[in-house]
């Protein structure tokens, strides 16, 4: 049984694996596009993240993320493009999502699945991705938008996932449902993959890897329940 290849489009350099270690660790072809994965220009210092996570120079910092995420996903056996767009945090000017989709279509051929953020929560990175991806769909390209962790999970999960019926799981369940309205996946049911003990444990290793970075999420998400692995990963299909 033949699988087509896919291309996991990652915002920055560890949103593939937090989020889509079954895809990584599947059958076929499967790579890697970092969308924000450039440099800001030598001196120009420490951006607020990077100070966050110890950096004071976010050019050595990114050479040092884009050697992290390396690693990371060889834990996979796959590889990863880095594009030169900047993340949110260094201010970028100039950068528009049909820039970002011309790149993808140099990139991409047409019998290519292509699994993209769902920007479940509130991070203007993964949504220019998702507008990037939802131009690729409206092309014809077969596009599947992933639960992006650990944003997607700030509220805690969704009342329908974990059968509690609290305030905390009802508002995210109503933050998810606003955000798959606005590309129109009203009704779309998705697929659940849950990871075994020895899949996590992978996962787990390969997140490991991003030591500039966990320390950090794990300030903002360290409470929630599975992280830094996520043992569950969520994939709709948009197209």
């Amino acid at each position: 049984m033949s699988h087509p290849p896919a291309v996991i489009l990652s915002p920055h350099l560890d949103d593939a694996v937090l989020s889509c270690w079954h895809v990584l660790c599947g059958p076929g072809d499967v790579r890697v596009i970092n969308v924000f994965a450039g440099s800001p220009p030598p001196g120009s210092g420490a951006s607020w993240w990077d100070q966050q996570t110890g950096a004071t120079d976010s050019a050595a910092r990114m050479e040092e993320r884009r050697a992290e995420d390396a690693e990371a996903i060889a834990v996979a056996g796959r590889s990863a493009i880095h594009l030169d767009f900047l993340d949110q945090q260094y201010e970028p000017a100039g950068q528009s999502v049909g820039g970002i989709v011309a790149r993808l279509r140099d990139l991409i051929d047409a019998d290519v699945v292509v699994y993209a953020p769902a920007a479940l929560g509130d991070h203007a990175d993964h949504e220019r991705v998702r507008r990037a991806a939802v131009e690729l769909a409206a092309s014809g390209q077969r596009v599947r938008l992933y639960a992006d962790h650990p944003h997607a999970v700030r509220r805690g999960w969704p009342a329908w996932i974990n059968g509690t019926d609290t305030a905390s799981a009802r508002e995210a369940a109503a933050q998810w449902e606003r955000r798959l309205r606005e590309v129109g996946l009203t009704r779309a049911r998705p697929t659940l993959h849950h990871l075994d003990d020895a899949e996590r444990e992978r996962k787990l290793k390969a997140v490991s890897a991003y030591r500039t970075q966990v320390p950090g999420l794990g300030a903002d998400f360290g409470e929630l329940d599975g992280f830094p692995a996520f043992p569950l990963e969520i994939v709709w299909t948009l197209s």
